[in-house]
């Protein structure tokens, strides 16, 4: 990788993000950070103008991959790890935005401040917010971050899980990318994966608008969520979760009776 590379690769995959597209860019695109950086966006055969909103923005760090079918949102996070070109990974999805300008470059801070920049990952605190912009309710207040050795508690869902963080390339890409085969949950496998690998360090700060909104997951989501989390714990040794539903869904069950009871169902799981 040359020196006229990106330092920082922000992954942004967009999939009928037609509505809040735009805001999502221009969060990223105000970043006030001085390394140079790209956003990555791979649209997966949107049907809704998402490409046409993307292309109207015109910044030259935006570099768009256009799929002709649609992968589904794991093949398309593995498309984003291949494709960055930065040293440093970032993500955001096409309907989530940055809620600080300072997002990045805190982080970006934050990780030089550690011993082991190429093995830490540094993540901020997370608003839920929903489909009109309206603050739901804060990560932190939920599940308490937590830094260090993260493994068990990401594990247990005892911990905010955290989302959008910035990590050296390398390292992104040394756990074998998502799991295609996992139509929800395919995050929290891979941040697993991750976590025994790497230390987490938190800002402190809100860095994300996370966008909870009507679409995605039907009124048979629950039995799916159970179903993936079996999965994924069964790949990482956890046995005999499979009969006992309060220790299966843990906080995971908590946050979906939250989400359910306000009607709100999307496949933004982990």
């Amino acid at each position: 990788m040359d020196d006229t590379c990106p330092t920082i690769s922000v992954m942004m995959p967009c999939c009928n993000n037609a509505r809040y597209i735009e805001a999502a860019v221009e969060s990223v695109l105000s970043q006030q950070i001085d390394v140079p950086l790209e956003l990555l966006i791979i649209d997966d055969a949107s049907t809704d103008g998402s490409v046409d909103r993307i292309k109207a923005i015109g910044d030259s760090r935006i570099r768009l991959i256009q799929n002709k079918n649609n992968c589904g949102i794991s093949r398309v996070r593995n498309q984003l790890l291949e494709a960055a070109n930065g040293r440093f990974l970032t993500s955001l999805d096409g309907d989530d935005l940055y809620v600080d300008p300072q997002k990045l470059a805190r982080e970006w801070e934050w990780l030089h401040t550690c011993p082991d920049p190429e093995r830490t990952i540094v993540y901020s605190d997370v608003r839920w917010i929903d489909g009109n912009g309206e603050t739901m309710l804060q990560s932190s207040a939920i599940a308490p971050p937590m830094e260090g050795i993260l493994y068990q508690a990401i594990l247990d869902r005892r911990v905010m899980i955290p989302r959008d963080f910035l990590l050296a390339a390398e390292l992104a890409r040394s756990v074998g990318g998502f799991d295609v085969d996992l139509p929800i949950y395919e995050d929290w496998d891979y941040k697993l994966r991750l976590a025994q690998k790497a230390v987490f360090k938190y800002t402190g700060a809100v860095g994300i608008g996370y966008r909870r909104h009507g679409s995605g997951l039907s009124a048979a989501a629950a039995p799916l969520h159970q179903q993936c989390q079996a999965v994924i714990r069964k790949k990482h040794g956890v046995e005999g979760c499979d009969g006992d539903p309060m220790r299966l869904l843990s906080l995971a069950g908590r946050l979906h009776g939250i989400l359910t009871r306000n009607r709100l169902r999307d496949r933004k799981a982990a």
